[in-house]
C-alpha cells in the first residue's frame, strides 16, 4: 500500500515535485518503499522456502525410517511382505495433511492484519448518526436557523465551532470569512449533514436536521467545494452527475451560469470532450468552473461554496468569484472563502475566529469599521501588492531576491 501510494503520488504530481526541487528526494523515498516490500517478499519467501524443506525432508527421514522398520519386521517374518507398503505409504499419506501447515500460518498473519485494518474502520466513531425512524422532509428548507450551534470533531478537546448563529431566507447570501481553522469547513458539514452537532439547533423549515434523513437533508443542500472530484469522463457525463436525465439545453445553461459555455463550445467534441482523470485537462479554473456548473444544474434551494478560489492564482481566483457571486444572484448561498474580493455582492458577512463569530454585518460597514475583517482586508492588500510584484520581477527577470517583511 506504501508503495502504490509512492508510485502513484510520484506520477502524478512529477511535475509539481519538480518545480520544487523534491523530485530526488520522492524517487528515494518510493526506492526506499520498494526495497521495503522486496525484504519482506525475501522473508516470506524464506520462511515459506524453510518450511517447505523442513517437511520434505522430516517427510524423507520418516518414510525411510518406516521402511528400515519395515524390511527389518520382513526380514523377521513378523510383518508380510504385501503390508511392508502400507507402512511405507502411510507416512507419505499421513505428512500430505501438514504439508500446508507453513504456508497457513504466513496467510493466517496476512488475515490477522487485514483484519485488524478492517476493524479500525468498523470501530471509528460514526460521524453522524442517522435517526431511527426519519421525520417527514418539509416542502421548503426556509428558513434554515442555526441558533447556538456547537459542533467537535472526533477525538478534539477544542469546539471546532461555538455559539454559531445564522438566519437563512430564501435568496439570501452570507459569507463567511476567517483564517484557516476558523470553523469554516466545519461550518460547511454541519450544514450538509457531515458532522452532528453537539449543541445547539439546527432547523430546515422548522424541522431539526437531525430527525431527517442525511440524503434528505443534502437535496435541500448542496455543496461546490474547492476539490470537487471529476471523473475520467467526457463534461457531459461530469455534468449529469448532478441529473441524470439533464437534456443538452440544461447543461448548456447550466455552463452558462458558470461561465463555461464559450470555452465548451469551442472545443471540437464540445460536450463529449474527455476531461481527463481528476479533471487534469483541465485548468484549475475551468475544473472549479465545471464543478459550479454542476452544482447550479442539481439546483439546491442551499448552496454551500466551500473555498471554491482555494489553490488559483489572484487574478484566476478573483475572477472566478465574481461569477460564482453572479451565477448565484437570487439563489440561497454560503460562501466560505479566506479571500475578500467581491464580498460587497452578500447581503452579510460573518467573520469567524477560533469557531466563534467575532464580527457580523454588511461588508460595506465591516470594511470601514475598525475590527478584524479590516485587518483581513488590508492583510491582503499587502499580500497582492507582494504577488503582484513578484511576479513583476519574475517577467523582468531580475537577479534580485524579493524582500518579504
Amino acid at each position: 500500500g506504501a508503495l502504490a501510494t509512492a508510485v502513484a503520488d510520484l506520477l502524478r504530481g512529477c511535475a509539481e515535485l519538480a518545480v520544487a526541487g523534491a523530485l530526488r528526494d520522492r524517487i528515494e523515498r518510493t526506492r526506499a518503499a520498494d526495497r521495503t516490500l522486496t525484504g519482506i517478499a525475501s522473508r516470506q519467501a524464506a520462511a515459506a522456502a524453510l518450511g517447505a524443506g523442513l517437511s520434505a525432508l522430516v517427510c524423507g527421514v520418516t518414510v525411510a525410517g518406516a521402511a528400515v522398520v519395515g524390511v527389518q519386521a520382513v526380514a523377521d517374518g513378523r510383518l508380510a511382505g504385501v503390508a511392508l507398503a502400507v507402512v511405507v505409504l502411510t507416512p507419505l499419506a499421513a505428512f500430505e495433511a501438514v504439508t500446508g501447515l507453513p504456508l497457513a500460518v504466513q496467510y493466517r498473519q496476512r488475515v490477522r492484519h487485514s483484519a485488524e485494518r478492517v476493524f479500525e474502520v468498523l470501530d471509528a466513531p460514526v460521524p453522524v448518526h442517522e435517526p431511527a425512524r426519519p421525520e417527514t422532509p418539509p416542502a421548503s428548507p426556509f428558513p434554515v436557523e442555526l441558533t447556538g450551534l456547537s459542533a467537535r470533531h472526533a477525538g478534539q478537546e477544542r469546539e471546532a465551532l461555538a455559539g454559531f448563529r445564522l438566519t437563512l431566507e430564501a435568496g439570501r447570501r452570507v459569507a463567511v470569512v476567517g483564517a484557516s481553522g476558523s470553523g469554516k469547513t466545519t461550518l460547511a458539514q454541519v450544514l450538509l449533514r457531515f458532522l452532528d452537532v453537539e449543541s445547539g439547533m439546527y432547523r430546515l423549515g422548522g424541522v431539526p436536521a437531525w430527525e431527517l434523513d442525511g440524503d434528505a437533508v443534502r437535496r435541500f443542500v448542496g455543496l461546490c467545494a474547492q476539490d470537487a472530484h471529476l471523473f475520467d469522463s467526457s463534461v457531459r457525463e461530469n455534468l449529469r452527475l448532478a441529473r441524470t436525465g439533464a437534456s443538452d439545453e440544461e447543461l448548456r445553461e447550466a455552463l452558462r451560469r458558470a461561465r463555461l459555455l464559450d470555452w465548451v463550445d469551442g472545443l471540437p467534441q464540445g460536450l463529449d470532450t474527455l476531461v481527463g482523470e481528476h479533471g487534469s485537462r483541465l485548468s484549475g479554473g475551468q475544473r472549479q468552473r465545471l464543478a459550479l456548473a454542476r452544482a447550479l444544474l442539481a439546483d439546491f434551494p442551499v448552496l454551500v461554496l466551500d473555498e471554491p478560489a482555494e489553490h488559483l492564482d489572484l487574478a484566476t481566483a478573483d475572477a472566478l468569484t465574481d461569477d460564482l457571486l453572479r451565477a448565484t444572484e437570487g439563489r440561497t448561498t454560503v460562501l466560505i472563502t479566506h479571500r475578500l474580493h467581491g464580498l460587497d455582492a452578500v447581503d452579510e458577512v460573518l467573520v469567524l475566529d477560533g469557531g466563534r463569530t467575532v464580527q457580523r454585518g454588511p461588508y460595506a460597514e465591516l470594511a470601514e469599521a475598525e475590527g478584524p475583517l479590516r485587518r483581513m482586508l488590508e492583510q491582503e492588500r499587502e499580500t497582492d501588492l507582494l504577488a503582484v510584484g513578484g511576479g513583476a520581477a519574475a517577467a523582468l527577470g531580475t537577479d534580485r531576491e524579493p524582500r518579504v517583511s
